[in-house]
């Protein structure tokens, strides 16, 4: 973990291209980031869990039983990550721009689950976005897409 962070302050860690076991690291990746805007606000409710899995089965065609195993390594990967960079990195380079306007989308609509969209929720988009390379055009046909979804049409209800 020390050498970690020392090569991250040196600026020479670099996103890991696979994953050390049954997933891709991209896949890894969104499925933290996933989880990140879970628990960001510090309130992961039960509808947001329910997200999280339904937008990992639907996006990449995973059984119930392999969503699951996803989700209880990115909790694993993302306790053990100094920081959300190495996540973001790896989507980045691992989707290309299209797709990762659909991963910000994901993530808008984990955001919106639990119908409080939270000031720590938003600006984790924005920071995202920007470290995804998407531009501003992207991020709001990501946020509208994901609010259409949601059923939060017209503004975001229950501001936090």
């Amino acid at each position: 973990m020390l050498e970690r962070l020392i090569s991250l302050l040196r600026g020479e860690l670099q996103a890991e291209a696979a994953e050390r076991g049954p997933f891709e690291r991209r896949l890894v990746a969104v499925a933290a980031l996933l989880l990140e805007t879970m628990y960001v606000d510090r309130v992961a409710s039960e509808l947001e869990h329910v997200a999280v899995k339904r937008l990992l089965m639907e996006h990449f065609h995973l059984p119930t039983e392999r969503v699951e195993q996803l989700v209880a390594l990115a909790e694993v990967r993302y306790a053990e990550a100094l920081d959300d960079w190495e996540f973001a990195e790896a989507v980045r380079v691992g989707f290309g721009l299209a797709e990762r306007q659909e991963i910000l989308t994901m993530l808008w609509e984990v955001a919106y689950a639990d119908g409080v969209m939270a000031k720590l929720e938003d600006r984790l988009m924005k920071r995202l976005a920007r470290q995804l390379e998407l531009g501003e055009d992207a991020v709001e046909l990501a946020q509208a897409a994901a609010s259409a979804r949601s059923g939060m049409l017209g503004g975001t209800p229950g501001e936090a």
